[in-house]
């Protein structure tokens, strides 16, 4: 009993801690969105918008994007569920699910979300696990069969802390830097034809996402 007391108090510390850290990163930084009309003029013309991110590159852009009622997809593993915790403090709304665990729980609900007007749903494309930087399928399946437009976004900073051992270079930014958050040019399921559109659509998702991803690399370093 003493010791699942003491799991679950560490959890809740977790949480606490890390939404009050993201908080002080990003206030002690200066922070820029690049293009950010790439993802509102779609949201103006009346399209829902899916946001295709490496997970590596989560921390800016969910600081950033913070408090406009976007979802985001997250799954049930431990780290998971204090990532959702940390997110739902931050204002974001949760789909629960990944291509790993429940994943046709998290298609069903993001169907369901993406079908009603004015909806935004952000995606790490090669999260939960890898390929690191190879775009899954479900970003091109729900932006097919609900319309919706995909934004790729990117992320860098001049002063962070890369995590080397994890599988997908996760980087912490560090106070008193620059962060900057780009928006790729949208993407339209329209525009995809074929025996498989869907594919198409993937290939060219992960094409323009890991250019602008390289673009920012080479502007502050990959590390």
């Amino acid at each position: 009993m003493a010791k699942s007391l003491w799991k679950q108090t560490k959890f809740y510390a977790g949480v606490t801690l890390g939404g009050l850290l993201i908080r002080s990163l990003f206030t002690l930084s200066r922070n820029k969105l690049i293009n950010e009309s790439n993802f509102t003029e779609p949201l103006e013309s009346g399209r829902n918008v899916v946001l295709a991110i490496w997970h590596g590159q989560m921390l800016p852009i969910i600081y950033n994007l913070r408090n406009r009622g976007i979802y985001a997809m997250v799954g049930y593993h431990r780290d998971a569920e204090m990532i959702a915790r940390v997110l739902n403090r931050l204002g974001f709304y949760l789909v629960r699910g990944s291509s790993r665990d429940r994943g046709k729980e998290a298609m069903s609900r993001s169907l369901e979300i993406m079908n009603r007007p004015g909806s935004v749903l952000g995606i790490t494309c090669d999260g939960p696990i890898g390929p690191y930087r190879e775009v899954k399928p479900g970003v091109g399946v729900i932006a097919h069969k609900t319309g919706s437009v995909v934004v790729p976004v990117a992320a860098n900073s001049t002063r962070k802390k890369v995590i080397k051992s994890s599988w997908d270079s996760f980087y912490l930014p560090l106070p008193f830097g620059r962060n900057r958050v780009v928006f790729g040019e949208p993407i339209y399921p329209e525009d995809f034809s074929g025996t498989n559109p869907v594919k198409s659509m993937l290939e060219e998702i992960e094409t323009r996402l890991n250019t602008l991803q390289t673009e920012e690399d080479r502007r502050f370093g990959a590390e």
